[in-house]
């Protein structure tokens, strides 16, 4: 494993300790499970996905990627509220300009040499996950223009789950296809923390897998 495809101790801490703490019910009702969503053309099926929390340098890249720095944190969780340990999350996105590093992406839009576009890792024993990426630009989609979202694929132990996250506020997010259509957006939302200069501004998404 190369420095670069080693999970960076400094961020995986970071990030964790801006994580939310696990929702519950008074009344000891289950969880909700996350909406499922469409895996998309540009799942990263023929491209070695590294093993990295950080997306914003690449192996072959020698600066950072381009657009607004975003920590993304939470927990994989069961519908009793128990945290899910050492599950599979895969994550993939669109650059800061809306392109997809992915052969199917004919676009045009531009390129980013020093952005990953995705990143495998796994939860720890508190069912926490962490990574560093940027926030993601809209593009055309065979149903009109796609708002800004991350995709999200979690493998538990008896379960798998495939979602989009969104960011709340985005004047394309009335009129995206995929979320219009689902019953409660606001399942599928980002929460996000102030902006501030220089600084990454954080996200937190909580993933709750299990039938129902």
């Amino acid at each position: 494993m190369t420095d670069r495809a080693r999970p960076d101790r400094r961020v995986v801490m970071a990030l964790a300790a801006a994580g939310v703490a696990a929702p519950a019910s008074s009344l000891g009702d289950p969880l909700r499970r996350t909406p499922g969503q469409v895996l998309g053309p540009y799942y990263p099926i023929a491209q070695r996905v590294p093993r990295t929390h950080d997306l914003t340098h690449t192996r072959s890249g020698g600066g950072r990627a381009r657009g607004e720095l975003l920590h993304v944190s939470g927990r994989v969780l069961n519908r009793d509220g128990h945290p899910v340990q050492k599950a599979r999350v895969e994550i993939w996105q669109a650059n800061a300009a809306g392109r997809y590093a992915h052969p199917s992406d004919n676009s045009g839009l531009p390129l980013d040499p020093n952005f990953e576009g995705a990143a495998i890792f796994e939860t720890d024993a508190e069912g926490r996950y962490a990574f560093l990426t940027v926030k993601p630009g809209p593009y055309p989609g065979d149903r009109g223009m796609r708002t800004r979202h991350i995709h999200f694929q979690v493998t538990g132990r008896a379960d798998r789950l495939v979602t989009q996250a969104y960011f709340p506020g985005e004047p394309l997010n009335q009129t995206d296809f995929f979320l219009s259509h689902e019953p409660r957006p606001q399942d599928l939302m980002l929460h996000l923390g102030p902006r501030t200069d220089g600084a990454p501004t954080e996200a937190s998404f909580d993933l709750v897998l299990g039938v129902g």
